[in-house]
């Protein structure tokens, strides 16, 4: 194996005391993750029946890659996504959040010094002839994660649920004036060969500097980057046995680790109310230090 390659794959080992050992892997971004599957053959290409593993829209390998890379996602999600944001815009009440320190919009203000020039204040002799854009909060930007890792009996709908609330929330937290950094994991209960007891690997998505595409959030939805992508590299580096691990919720020492502010889970974005619930937690968590963090 190339050594660098060997370097980028080898885990961090946290052996917190509370939660015991965690395996973690951070990877750059997707494009390197998928060239590392490639250039290793750490695709899943056991007998699996490829509707489960890839789903009804997105159903090839090349079908795979190509949304991967392209950052593009499945009919399904996108139809899932513009009902929960009408759902959002007709429920939600983002106004309870005034006075909590949440929004972090720009505002333009004019003084002494600054950015531009207002001539026509300064021909009219005012001595604040600068304005500069200020944002009304420090936190200027937040970090969202979203687990991809889900049980074997969920279906592509339940991954498409993921995808769009992971859309939905960066969506509205942007319309707040943030700036969303989005990080799509695979966090799961270790089973195998190793003395692990959690596997964590992360793929930014979204950097702090790069507009919200919706469609590239949700592209982390697709069923095959978990169960064709992420198997591979499980099976074939980590020794997970069969099972390929089991679903559980994210802990709080991987939250630290990844430094998220709010993280998108399948127990928590079954149905719409879910993911308005989800919307809620996150917002509360931008005002107030989340739990984790202390």
């Amino acid at each position: 194996m190339d050594f660098t390659m060997d370097n980028i794959l080898e885990p961090k080992i946290i052996d917190d005391k509370l939660e015991g050992k965690h395996a973690i892997v951070h990877m750059k971004d997707m494009r390197s993750f998928l060239s590392i599957i490639d250039e290793l053959d750490y695709y899943y290409e056991r007998d699996r029946d490829s509707k489960w593993q890839f789903g009804q829209y997105v159903d090839t390998k090349e079908s795979l890659l190509s949304h991967l890379k392209k950052g593009q996602t499945s009919k399904s999600m996108i139809r899932r996504y513009h009902k929960l944001r009408a759902s959002i815009n007709g429920k939600f009440d983002v106004s309870k959040f005034a006075g909590s320190g949440i929004s972090c919009k720009r505002k333009r203000v004019r003084r002494e010094d600054g950015d531009d020039l207002s001539m026509s204040r300064l021909m009219a002799g005012s001595d604040n002839y600068w304005t500069t854009v200020e944002r009304k909060s420090k936190r200027a930007n937040v970090r969202i994660g979203m687990n991809m890792a889900i049980a074997y009996n969920h279906k592509e709908r339940d991954f498409a649920m993921l995808g769009a609330t992971l859309a939905t929330i960066c969506d509205v937290i942007t319309k707040l004036g943030y700036s969303c950094e989005v990080f799509a994991y695979n966090f799961c209960r270790y089973e195998g060969s190793k003395s692990w007891d959690y596997f964590g690997m992360s793929i930014p998505i979204k950097k702090p500097n790069e507009p919200l595409d919706v469609h590239r959030l949700m592209s982390a939805g697709l069923p095959g980057l978990f169960r064709f992508l992420m198997f591979g590299i499980m099976d074939k580096k980590y020794g997970f046995d069969g099972s390929m691990g089991r679903q559980t919720q994210t802990s709080d020492c991987y939250k630290r680790e990844l430094n998220v502010i709010h993280t998108v889970e399948q127990k928590f974005c079954k149905t719409k109310e879910h993911a308005i619930d989800g919307l809620d937690k996150a917002l509360k968590n931008i005002a107030e230090k989340p739990k984790w963090f202390n």
